[in-house]
């Protein structure tokens, strides 16, 4: 039987898991498959995106001379093609994974992020925003973690994902908090359709808000002329105390050291951005739990007797 030649076509085929069954087998079977699974192992141990076929050429043939008794002479121009096309997929690999533009805020910073065709999303404290911008044109998607207010440019469907569900719009200002488990849009203007995890849907006019909090769904309304923490002041509605220690976290970096408080407990109310004190007071005077500051940048939470 006339032995089978494996070019860089079918090595790419190979690769991207293409062959049929009968294919597959019979390269599996053959002298040169345990040579290609060694030029494998090698391209996974280089930096992307700097390549050198004689850096790996070498390194290969280094490998097979501490095995020689298992190992046999290779086609040299065999590996280059081989070579060559683990080091095109390990360089499109890299292109992709990083052909994303993220941004994101520190404690206590507003950023305000201009999208490709004008569109706005501002971020709130300790959120980061990602989103491709070689494909803007053909998919307006932004991935959420943390909070922002959108003023979306009328035009194809924008999308917002994050780990709770997705917030699809055509033209419309919104805000987006998003945490483990968590959820919550309001609607300042157009409208928003709202898709949870669970694939719970809503869609929302101006001032509806849609909220998926740990298995759970709620909906009211929301006057979208009070301050929000764009202008300095979080605002919450029955929402999991951890949430909003999380938020206090974000804006004045600080922690918390938890010791009898139920986290679970819902929260109504807002708190100041520019004063911890006076935001420690309105949160957790009406909550009955007591804080005591351990040091300037840790706060300690009981249970007040």
């Amino acid at each position: 039987m006339m032995e089978e030649k494996y070019d860089d076509t079918f090595l790419a085929r190979w690769l991207a898991d293409d062959l049929n069954a009968e294919e597959k087998m019979r390269f599996e079977n053959s002298a040169e498959y345990q040579d290609y699974l060694q030029i494998i192992e090698s391209a996974d141990q280089l930096e992307a995106p700097s390549f050198d076929k004689q850096v790996m050429l070498k390194s290969i043939q280094e490998k097979q001379q501490t095995t020689a008794s298992k190992t046999r002479k290779l086609n040299t121009s065999w590996m280059y093609a081989a070579a060559a096309v683990v080091l095109l997929f390990v360089g499109l690999s890299y292109v992709y994974l990083n052909s994303g533009e993220t941004f994101e805020t520190g404690y206590g910073n507003q950023l305000t992020v201009t999208l490709p065709d004008g569109s706005e999303a501002i971020l709130n404290s300790k959120s980061s925003l990602t989103f491709n911008e070689k494909s803007w044109d053909d998919d307006r998607t932004v991935a959420l973690d943390g909070e922002a207010y959108f003023k979306v440019k009328k035009g194809e469907k924008f999308t917002v994902t994050t780990s709770s569900g997705t917030i699809e719009v055509l033209g419309t200002q919104f805000n987006v908090l998003t945490d483990t488990d968590m959820l919550e849009v309001k609607c300042h203007e157009g409208k928003v359709k709202v898709s949870s995890k669970t694939q719970k849907t809503a869609i929302l006019t101006q001032g509806n808000a849609f909220s998926f909090i740990e298995g759970k769904t709620a909906s009211w309304n929301f006057d979208i002329h009070n301050s929000t923490w764009r202008e300095g002041e979080s605002n919450f509605r029955e929402m999991p105390l951890k949430h909003v220690i999380t938020a206090l976290q974000d804006q004045y970096e600080v922690q918390f050291i938890i010791e009898d408080i139920d986290t679970a407990e819902r929260f109504t109310g807002s708190f100041s951005h520019t004063n911890l004190k006076l935001a420690l007071r309105t949160v957790f005077v009406p909550m009955e739990i007591s804080y005591t500051f351990k040091d300037k940048k840790t706060v300690i939470l009981k249970k007040a007797k």
